[in-house]
């Protein structure tokens, strides 16, 4: 003998809704890898890169450099008052 297979015709799909504590550890996370790499990564290269344009005459792309660290100076300093 067949079956009869009853799919049910109301069944809604759970929302997924990210609970608060994802999403500050999200946050949290992400701020963490915002301050790592502008105070290790991002800023030092940019000073070396400033200095070395500076050295060698190169001034429109100093200044640019140093425009550079300062706006990754103020991103890592918000990423670090997260934290």
């Amino acid at each position: 003998m067949g079956q009869v297979i009853n799919f049910p015709a109301g069944k809604r799909v759970a929302e997924t809704k990210v609970s608060t504590d994802r999403r500050h550890a999200f946050i949290t996370g992400l701020s963490a890898l915002t301050f790592l790499l502008g105070f290790f990564i991002v800023g030092p290269s940019l000073a070396l890169f400033a200095f070395g344009f500076a050295s060698t005459a190169h001034i429109g792309s100093a200044v640019s450099c140093v425009a550079g660290l300062l706006l990754t100076w103020a991103i890592t300093r918000v990423a670090y008052k997260h934290l």
